[in-house]
């Protein structure tokens, strides 16, 4: 474990993620874990509990490039013949590739997606209720959550549902925690902090364990894409540390990964938290 005391100059530093490389970082994380796709295996086989009203209306919050919520779309048009979806995210670039990603489907399906540059913050107002709002890996760099989840509350319909997917506490979350004295940024929302907020202010909810997988044999060596990956997941950027230190988290990612047909693979849950009024 890291001792580093903080310095005044350490204080000084910003080691917020630039768009560019919370985009890539991200770009690196669906590429080599496992999540997206065990995530959307889970709203598919619990789509009749998620989807029930008979025409949903969809609220997806962080929705990026889009590469969860295109398929997340699928999902639901195998459920459903009249839905709609919108998406916000607080990403330019990251919304340009969404609408490049929607100008493939057809027309109909286009028509039915509305996409929006904004925040979603405790006093954002939507104008409408919704049956289905969406916080896939949404919460984990806030600092207050329940403000932001009471107002996804306050969004659904009377028989809708929040659906939130944060990972558990096992995994990278453990690798952040070893280098709180070097890293400023300590924003990483785990699902049981969320559970234990939820339980506080008496919120309704169902919890369901996902089993998932991060293959990061990408950090047996350090390469712009290795700082670019492991500053993502520790939501900080790394490229304000020293060599040293930089070594020192990728060798903590490492120790914490077990070999799989050759691959390193750091196995982590997550869990998907069905919030409803």
């Amino acid at each position: 474990m890291i001792n580093n005391k903080k310095t005044p100059s350490n204080i000084a530093k910003d080691y917020s993620l630039s768009e560019f490389i919370y985009s890539c970082g991200y770009n690196l994380r669906l590429k080599y874990a496992s999540f997206k796709q065990d995530a959307l295996n889970w709203i598919a086989d619990n789509s009749a509990e998620l989807l029930m009203a008979e025409k949903p209306e969809i609220l997806s919050l962080g929705c990026g490039t889009g590469l969860f919520d295109t398929a997340l779309i699928k999902i639901i048009q195998q459920q459903k013949t009249q839905w709609s979806f919108t998406g916000l995210d607080f990403s330019k670039t990251d919304l340009e590739i969404f609408r490049k990603n929607l100008s493939t489907m057809d027309e109909q399906t286009q028509s039915r997606v509305t996409l929006q540059y904004k925040k979603f913050e405790p006093s954002t107002d939507m104008g409408q209720r919704y049956d289905l709002i969406t916080m896939i890996h949404f919460l984990h760099s806030f600092d207050d959550v329940l403000p932001i989840i009471k107002n996804a509350l306050r969004h659904l319909s009377p028989d809708g549902r929040l659906l939130v997917i944060q990972h558990n506490k096992q995994g990278v979350a453990e690798i952040k925690d070893e280098f709180l004295d070097i890293l400023p940024n300590q924003k990483f929302q785990c699902s049981d902090h969320i559970k234990q907020l939820l339980h506080a202010e008496n919120i309704t909810f169902t919890t369901h364990t996902i089993d998932a997988s991060f293959d990061i044999s990408i950090m047996q060596e350090m390469s712009l894409d290795t700082l670019l990956l492991m500053s993502f997941c520790l939501v900080n950027d790394l490229s304000k540390l020293n060599t040293n230190q930089q070594e020192q988290v990728r060798e903590a990612f490492l120790s914490r990964a077990e070999k799989n047909n050759g691959a390193d693979v750091i196995y982590e849950s997550m869990e998907a938290i069905v919030c409803h009024l």
